[in-house]
């Protein structure tokens, strides 16, 4: 059976299938390359390739074919200016372009191990080895199992909320496919949106100098001002000096008066106390005594009975009676 040429109408079961896999490729390209206008540049390139090569194709080998031109796009070998990912899916932006389509591949694309490999053109432990460098990780370091189950549910709930225009945009993608036309190339993004990290810091920079600029100014005229006002009212009515500097005031005036004679002690003290005069005398005779007075308070509530064990008393089973 000879292949369809490109002008024929495409057969039903080439629709059917391209419908089966614009939602999937939409979402594999988009999330490949962070931007979704960049991927459906290469979707209705891998579309329109695909169409070309599917009559001379058995329709078991369609879907590798497919997913295979789709990874093949050069939209998607590496990624964008405008390559972006957030929330959920912030993941997405630390593997390699090719190790993320190692992952894209099971989690939207929705291929097995082998399926995908071949898609990819590597064996099975090559691409097991790129599908492990994607896997997310924890804090150290190690493969994270609850991070890729969240990764997998953030790309198939973005798979479910497809909008219903985006959906439009993607059936006119197919038929445009199959009807064999190029779609209308997307508008360029604003002028706005290419501005970078850098040019914001260059911005910050600039906004830094003017306050700094503005602050020297004001310091400026302060200077100025102050070179300007008069001098201190300390220092009003001071001559100054030949070379223009004002002139230290004169020392002031220091009165001294004599202080009055000190009044005699109303009572002197002995210098050599005799040791029986102390008013603890008897206290400090005895050591033994003054042990016991220091501790009287403690011996008082030994002796009250607060030292005593204190038992149970048991009562007695014939005096009860």
């Amino acid at each position: 059976m000879a292949p369809t040429p490109a002008s024929d109408p495409p057969p039903a079961a080439l629709a059917a299938f391209l419908r089966g896999c614009e939602r999937r490729g939409a979402v594999f390209a988009a999330l490949q390359c962070g931007d979704p206008d960049r991927g459906d540049v290469a979707l209705a390139a891998a579309l329109r390739a695909f169409r070309a090569k599917a009559a001379a194709l058995p329709m078991a080998d369609w879907p590798v074919r497919f997913w295979s031109l789709l990874a093949a796009t050069p939209q998607l070998r590496a990624d964008g200016a405008y390559a972006h990912w957030s929330g959920s899916l912030a993941a997405l932006a630390a593997p390699a372009p090719a190790d993320r389509a190692a992952l894209l591949l099971r989690l939207a694309g929705g291929l097995q191990e082998a399926e995908a490999a071949e898609a990819l053109g590597i064996d099975g432990p090559a691409y097991r080895d790129a599908l492990a460098r994607a896997c997310p990780r924890d804090a150290t370091g190690q493969p994270d199992a609850a991070g890729w189950r969240a990764l997998a549910e953030a790309i198939q709930q973005h798979l479910r909320d497809l909008s219903p225009d985006r959906l439009a945009t993607l059936a006119r993608l197919r038929e445009d496919a199959l009807a064999g036309t190029r779609p209308v190339p997307p508008v360029a993004k604003p002028a706005a949106l290419a501005v970078t990290a850098p040019p914001r810091r260059r911005r910050w920079h600039w906004s830094l100098l003017a306050v700094l600029l503005l602050l020297a100014a004001a310091a400026a005229g302060w200077w100025w001002d102050r070179q300007d006002a008069p001098p201190p009212s300390g220092t009003a009515g001071v001559p100054a000096g030949g070379d223009g500097a004002l002139a230290l005031p004169p020392d002031p005036v220091i009165a001294v008066a004599e202080l009055p004679a000190a009044d005699a002690p109303a009572v002197r003290s002995d210098a050599a106390m005799a040791p029986h005069e102390h008013a603890d005398f008897a206290l400090l005779a005895d050591a033994d005594e003054e042990a016991l007075a220091r501790e009287a308070d403690f011996l008082a509530w030994y002796v009250a009975g607060a030292g005593t064990p204190q038992t149970p008393a048991v009562e007695d089973d014939d005096a009860a009676r």
